[in-house]
């Protein structure tokens, strides 16, 4: 018999009543080819995002990986104003696993795009992420998938929030959200508590997918996602815990029970997106779509590939709708909002190995942050938590 699993955190819901609760999804800096993208890839993603078919204009906002505009410099990247001319939100990244030179470009666009587009462009930031599993990176399993990959340890991190705070002081973005974006096993790494202890919030990506060392077949895929999301709210001490990756593969090879279909990714939306995750907590999901021009194996995108943004289009692969999802039986409803919110702290905060923008999941993804999207294959080695929060934690916003 399964265990039922709850969201960790609930906040009362006179203290989330008037808070925005973000939705969208990850967006790279290049192509798959390693074209970068332009101002208007951006726009016509952030449109196409806007305009899912069943999902009622619902997912308007946009993480980024790094503040660089592909192929330059330090040069702001174009999703900026494009999100500007497409009212989009904005959580935003600095690529730190490429060291300090990379990280003091990453906070000289960031500082040009406060001074070039003002509160158009502040206005529109959700948050502000310093790195994007750099502790997976160079944790054992996270070295075991990717020999090459390149982290940070939990010392510098800190360094690096510190710097981006500094840099945002008596900006339109000084009171930014500054959080960090990792798996859910290095934030129960008492190691990396430092990191915690700098930022006012954490990112969570998780893939039950990629768990191949347990029963991660999709019937699992509920359990295991929160299993990890509750042991990561335990470690954060009541700072909220956002979702910055998650999804199922529409194709790829079977990772030991976890089967990339297009039917088990719209069970995977349903349970995790529809029926517990979104309207409660802040949610990026992984990704609209990552097969442009070429599909990565595994592929992970809601719509289908296409040689150009141009021609993406705004049908998905499957139902978005939401309409009559239910959870199966044994497996009970996370009704109660989660640790969504946040309120400035002050402390130092926060902060994946080139700007780019792939993302990271913990699965032996690409330590690059181009943004041509691929995931990686090579699983990792997810210990099993065994937690089940079975009752919520009530926790004071901060």
């Amino acid at each position: 018999m399964r265990t039922s699993t709850f969201l960790s955190i609930a906040v009362a819901l006179s203290s989330t009543a008037s808070a925005t609760i973000y939705q969208g999804f990850n967006y790279g800096s290049t192509f798959t080819g390693g074209a970068a993208k332009k101002q208007a890839d951006f726009e016509a993603e952030f449109t196409s995002a806007k305009n899912l078919v069943g999902t009622s204009g619902a997912f308007t906002s946009a993480r980024l990986y790094t503040m660089i505009q592909g192929l330059t410099t330090s040069d702001p990247i174009s999703a900026i104003p494009a999100a500007i001319k497409t009212k989009t939100s904005l959580l935003l990244g600095i690529w730190v696993s490429g060291g300090q030179a990379g990280v003091t470009n990453e906070i000289a666009a960031l500082t040009a795009a406060i001074k070039k587009y003002g509160t158009d462009f502040t206005d529109l930031v959700a948050g502000l992420s310093v790195g994007s599993e750099d502790l997976y990176r160079i944790s054992v399993t996270g070295i075991a998938n990717d020999p090459k990959g390149v982290g940070v340890d939990p010392a510098t991190l800190v360094k690096y929030i510190t710097q981006v705070k500094t840099a945002v002081k008596g900006t339109a973005l000084e009171k930014v959200l500054i959080g960090h974006v990792d798996t859910w096993n290095s934030w129960t790494n008492s190691s990396n508590s430092a990191v915690i202890s700098a930022i006012d919030w954490l990112g969570v990506d998780e893939y039950p997918y990629f768990q191949n060392t347990e029963s991660n077949d999709i019937e699992s895929a509920y359990t295991l996602f929160w299993d990890a999301y509750n042991a990561t709210a335990k470690a954060a001490g009541g700072k909220p815990v956002w979702i910055t990756e998650t999804g199922w593969p529409v194709s790829g090879k079977t990772e030991n029970l976890g089967v990339p279909s297009i039917a088990n990714a719209k069970i995977f939306w349903d349970e995790i997106g529809c029926a517990s995750a979104f309207g409660k907590v802040n949610t990026w999901w992984y990704v609209l779509q990552d097969a442009a021009p070429t599909t990565p194996v595994p592929s992970f995108g809601l719509l289908a590939s296409s040689t150009s943004d141009a021609t993406m289009g705004t049908s998905p692969l499957y139902d978005l709708s939401c309409k009559n999802v239910t959870l199966p039986a044994s497996l009970l409803p996370s009704a109660t909002a989660s640790g969504s919110t946040a309120t400035k702290t002050g402390s130092s905060s926060g902060s994946q190995t080139s700007p780019t923008g792939s993302s990271g999941t913990g699965t032996g993804t690409s330590s690059s942050p181009s943004g041509s999207t691929t995931k990686s294959s090579d699983a990792s080695t997810f210990a099993a938590s065994g937690l089940f929060l079975v009752s919520a934690m009530f926790v004071s916003l901060f």
